[in-house]
C-alpha cells in the first residue's frame, strides 16, 4: 500500500494540549478580558500572562501568545509551564528548532514535565533525529506511563523504523488509555494494513471517523482501502466514493493524493471515464509540485483504467 496520507508530515505528530495554566493567582481568571486586565493592573504576573497565552492559542492568535510567553518567561526565567507553551507555540508556527529548545528548557527545570517530554520527542521525531525522539519518549513513559501522547508518539516512531508490531502495542495502549482518540485509531488502521489486515484496518479507520468525520488522513486512507482492497470483503465501492468526494471537497480538488483517490474509487465502481478525468487531474497537480514519481504511478493507473480494469493493491 502507499504511503498513507500526511503521515510524514510534522504537523501530523501529536502535540499534547496547552496546559489551562496554574493556579492560585489565576484562579476564577477564566476570559481573555479578565487577564487582559490583570496583567494591565499587575504588570508583572507571570502566571496570568501564561495562562494568557494559553487563551490566545486556543483563539488562533499566535503571535500575541508568543509575546505574552516570552514576557513572561523575562520576568520568571524558571517557570516551567512557559517553557512548555512556548515551544507548543513556537512548533505550532512551524519554528521547530526553537520550539525544541523551549521544551528543551521546559524539561531542565522539571526533568518529570511529561507532556514536555513527549512533545521535545515528537519535534525532535519530526526533524529525524529517532534516537534522541526514542529517548524523550522512554523518559516520558518512566515518569508518566499512562500518557496517551507518549504512546502515539512512541508508536509513530517505531512505524517510522518499520517496527510494525511494536508501533500496534504502543497504539493499543494509548486507546487503552484515550479509547477515543481519533488520530491513534488511524495511525492503527495504517499499520495494520501495511500488515494486510484488511479487515481490521478498516474497524479501526471507521472508529476514527466516529470521532472526527473529517480527519483526512482517516477519510482518504480508508477511501483508498475501501477501493483497492485484494480481498472483496474490505472493499465497499459506494463508501470509497463517498468518502474520496469528501476528501475533494475538504482539499478543494487541489490535492493530488486525494485525486488519485478518487480516480480509485470510480475505476472500483466501473466508471472508468470519471476514474481517468480524476486520475488526470492527480497527475497535472503532482507534476505541478514536482512530485515525477507520483504522476508516473498515477499514469500507470490511468492506463489501467484506459483498459477497464480498476487498481488493486498488491497483497
Amino acid at each position: 500500500m502507499r504511503s498513507a496520507f500526511l503521515v510524514a508530515a510534522a504537523t501530523a505528530l501529536l502535540v499534547q494540549a496547552t496546559p489551562a495554566g496554574p493556579e492560585a493567582l489565576t484562579q476564577g481568571l477564566d476570559s481573555i478580558a479578565d487577564l487582559e486586565q490583570r496583567i494591565a493592573d499587575v504588570t508583572d504576573d507571570h502566571e496570568a500572562r501564561t495562562r494568557l497565552a494559553a487563551l490566545y492559542l486556543e483563539a488562533d492568535r499566535l503571535d500575541d501568545a508568543v509575546t505574552h510567553l516570552q514576557t513572561a518567561l523575562r520576568l520568571e526565567p524558571e517557570y516551567a509551564p512557559a517553557h512548555y507553551n512556548l515551544g507548543y507555540a513556537l512548533a505550532l508556527g512551524g519554528r521547530l528548532d526553537e520550539a525544541i529548545a523551549a521544551y528543551q528548557r521546559a524539561v531542565a527545570i522539571r526533568a518529570d514535565y511529561a507532556a514536555a517530554r513527549s512533545n521535545l520527542g515528537a519535534m525532535l521525531q519530526a526533524q529525524g533525529r529517532l534516537p534522541e525522539a526514542a529517548e524523550q519518549f522512554r523518559l516520558t513513559l518512566e515518569s508518566d506511563p499512562d500518557n496517551p501522547g507518549a504512546r502515539f508518539n512512541r508508536g509513530r516512531l517505531l512505524q517510522m523504523q518499520g517496527d510494525a508490531s511494536g508501533a500496534i502495542e504502543q497504539y493499543r495502549l494509548a486507546l487503552e488509555i484515550a479509547p477515543t482518540d481519533a488520530e491513534t485509531h488511524s495511525s492503527l488502521a495504517q499499520v495494520l494494513a501495511s500488515q494486510n489486515t484488511w479487515n481490521d484496518a478498516v474497524a479501526e479507520y471507521l472508529l476514527a471517523l466516529e470521532t472526527m468525520p473529517n480527519l483526512l488522513s482517516a477519510v482518504v486512507n480508508l477511501a483508498w482501502l475501501r477501493a483497492t482492497a485484494p480481498v472483496a470483503s474490505a472493499r465497499d465501492v459506494d463508501q470509497a466514493i463517498m468518502l474520496a468526494e469528501r476528501a475533494a471537497g475538504l482539499t478543494e480538488r487541489q490535492n493530488f493524493i486525494v485525486m488519485d483517490t478518487l480516480g480509485t474509487a470510480y475505476a472500483s465502481a466501473g466508471r472508468f471515464d470519471d476514474a481517468i478525468a480524476a486520475a488526470n487531474t492527480a497527475i497535472a497537480l503532482a507534476q505541478a509540485e514536482g512530485e515525477d514519481a507520483a504522476a508516473e504511478q498515477i499514469q500507470t493507473r490511468a492506463t489501467l483504467y484506459l483498459t477497464y480494469r480498476p487498481f488493486r493493491t498488491s497483497s
